[in-house]
C-alpha cells in the first residue's frame, strides 16, 4: 500500500512539474534602461536627468518580479540635488511577449532613495506604479513608452509623475 501511495504522489508531482515546465516563458530575464532629460529655460534656468536600469526575472509568461537602481539630478536656480534608488517591484504584461506586438503592462515597485542635496542628505521611503506600451520590434527587444506616479517621503516630500522612455531585452 505504501509503495502505491508513493507511485501515486510521484506519478502526481511529476505532472505538476510537466505542467509547470510546458507554461515556462522561452525567456526567464529582462533588461530595461530607460529614463529623461528635461532642459528648462524659463521660469529660471534648469537641468534634469533620470537614469533608471532594470532586472527583471519573469516567473510566470506575462509576471516579472523586478529590481531597478535609479539615478536623479537636478541642477538649477543654485540647487544642485542628486538620488540615488533601489526598488523592487514587479511588471505585469497583458498579452504575450513576441515580434511585432504592442503589449501593455503595469508595473510598480518600493524601496529607498538616498538624496543629497549638499547640507542635507538622507535616505527616505520611495514608490512608483505606473504603466505603458511595449512595442516588439524584435523577438526579443522592445521601445518602451510609460507614464509612472512616483513618491518619496523627504522632508518636503518630493512626488510627481514621469514618462519614461527606453529599451528592453529579454533571454
Amino acid at each position: 500500500m505504501k509503495r502505491a501511495v508513493n507511485f501515486l504522489l510521484a506519478a502526481a508531482l511529476a505532472g505538476v512539474a510537466a505542467s509547470t515546465a510546458a507554461q515556462a516563458p522561452t525567456v526567464r530575464h529582462e533588461v530595461s534602461v530607460f529614463g529623461t532629460w528635461d532642459d528648462v529655460d524659463e521660469p529660471e534656468q534648469a537641468e534634469m536627468l533620470n537614469l533608471n536600469l532594470r532586472y527583471g526575472y519573469f516567473v510566470s509568461p506575462r509576471l516579472v518580479a523586478t529590481a531597478s537602481l535609479g539615478r536623479s539630478t537636478f541642477e538649477g536656480s543654485g540647487i544642485d540635488t542628486a538620488s540615488t534608488t533601489f526598488l523592487i517591484g514587479a511588471k505585469y504584461y497583458f498579452g504575450e511577449v513576441r515580434a511585432q506586438s504592442l503589449i501593455p503592462f503595469v508595473d510598480g515597485g518600493i524601496g529607498l532613495t538616498s538624496i543629497d542635496t549638499g547640507p542635507n542628505d538622507g535616505t527616505d521611503f520611495s514608490w512608483e506604479f505606473g504603466g505603458g506600451v511595449a512595442f516588439m520590434f524584435t523577438e526579443s527587444t522592445s521601445f518602451d513608452a510609460a507614464l509612472r506616479l512616483y513618491n518619496t517621503d523627504t522632508d518636503i516630500r518630493t512626488k510627481g509623475t514621469r514618462v519614461f522612455l527606453g529599451l528592453t531585452t529579454r533571454f
